[in-house]
């Protein structure tokens, strides 16, 4: 009997323990509510920006010498420039436009200037004629070159007929053109390149042929400085007045691309920096020189924005020479072996529209004449001298011309007087 009264006992204490099993377990593992986030009711979430980017890299003039065709002739016949541009390729190809100037023609080997045809690089008449095969544009597209100036003293090599089949030829081949047009519609038109949502204008102008007159009714042809033979860069109205079309037709930004100045000096004329100024205040957003086959001093200008604010306009006087033979002695100095690898960053904020320029860089770049005139960018041969075969003194004169073209870019203080806000 007592037995069975504390089995009773038990069993009504198991069934006590049970419920407040179940009364208090919910609660401890429920999860709490969650904290209510105090906001303050004026706070509202920034928008992020869409700010785009677009990188340009430039480098000067290209004229292959008959030992450059010469060299790149294989036994066949056929002809291959790769091994000039594949060091150097990686740094175009990360760019969304690499541009240059084509101080050659691409005609093709049937049209004559003055009964001389075929493939050239040498003085004819007094004159350098250059012709190259169209293999050398087809190495430079593989090595991400996209754009070409062709306004420069070079461009009637071939006359006029000789210009236009070079820019149908390289067309053809995919690269965007400047300077240089087949009818009066094109040059009439802005030269636009439009990547990643920002468009970009180029007016690009040359300031003498060599002599070599434009035919009456193909004026056209080219953007000439008129009348103005002078290496000092006069009557810029003509490019005034494309850098405001090309802003009446919608450009983000405007790079004017003139061919100018003294060659085989170091500095530009004074005309040549007034003209940068007039250009910088007609709304040119940079200007990237070349023809004087050294590189020059870069500054900045200030000109005021639509808005009323400053903006900086980075000079190029001029960026070198960029794959030719011209070595010392033939001409006065051997800083004809180098030019400068130029890096400008655009930007724009794609809400408002503003676009300006956010960043700019160079490097030195040299000619390896002796080894199939290879382009080596300066920073890559300290970084690895082993990998290009250069022996302790080729490495030590490399570094001497080095600070020697630094200091030509930095006369005006390039680097020391950037603009706050840019890279």
């Amino acid at each position: 009997m007592r037995r069975i009264h504390i089995a009773a006992l038990l069993a009504a204490l198991a069934v006590v323990v049970l419920v407040a099993v179940k009364l208090v377990l919910p609660s401890l593992f429920q999860p709490a509510p969650p904290e209510q986030e105090q906001t303050d009711p004026g706070d509202k979430a920034v928008p992020e920006r869409d700010i785009r980017t677009v990188t340009l890299k430039a480098v000067g003039g290209l004229y292959p010498n008959l030992d450059i065709l010469n060299e790149n002739r294989r036994d066949d016949g056929e002809y291959d420039f790769w091994p000039a541009f594949e060091f150097i390729a990686p740094h175009f190809q990360d760019a969304e436009i690499a541009m240059l100037t084509l101080e050659t023609m691409q005609a093709g080997p049937k049209i004559d200037l003055w009964n001389i045809s075929g493939y050239t690089g040498h003085t004819t008449r007094t004159v350098l004629t250059f012709n190259a095969p169209i293999e050398l544009s087809r190495a430079l597209k593989k090595a991400g070159i996209s754009l070409y100036s062709l306004a420069n003293n070079h461009c009637l090599d071939r006359n006029v007929k000789g210009l236009q089949a070079t820019l149908e030829n390289v067309r053809d081949l995919g690269f965007h053109t400047t300077g240089a047009y087949l009818s009066e519609e094109e040059q009439d038109a802005v030269d636009m390149v439009k990547i990643n949502g920002i468009k970009v204008a180029f007016v690009a102008y040359t300031y003498w042929t060599n002599g070599i007159p434009v035919p009456a009714g193909s004026e056209y042809a080219l953007n000439l400085i008129p009348n103005d033979p002078d290496p000092e860069f006069g009557d810029i109205s003509p490019i005034v007045a494309d850098i405001k079309k090309a802003r009446a037709a919608g450009a983000d930004l405007v790079a004017v691309v003139p061919h100018w100045g003294e060659q085989y000096v170091d500095a530009p004329f004074e005309r040549q920096r007034e003209a940068a100024r007039e250009m910088a205040a007609a709304g040119a957003d940079m200007i990237l020189g070349g023809h004087p086959k050294y590189v020059q001093p870069c500054e900045w200008i200030e000109r005021p924005g639509e808005d009323g604010a400053a903006r900086s306009v980075p000079v190029i006087y001029s960026l070198g020479n960029f794959y030719t033979d011209q070595h010392y002695p033939s001409c006065p100095s051997d800083l004809v072996e180098y030019g400068m690898l130029l890096t400008v960053e655009l930007s724009k904020d794609m809400d408002s529209g503003e676009a300006w320029v956010s960043a700019v860089d160079y490097d030195i770049h040299w000619c390896h004449r002796s080894r199939r005139h290879r382009m080596l960018v300066l920073s890559d041969v300290f970084e690895k001298p082993e990998q290009f075969s250069l022996d302790r003194s080729q490495l030590e004169k490399l570094k001497e011309k080095h600070r020697e073209n630094v200091e030509i870019i930095e006369r005006y203080g390039f680097s020391d007087n950037k603009p706050a806000g840019i890279k």
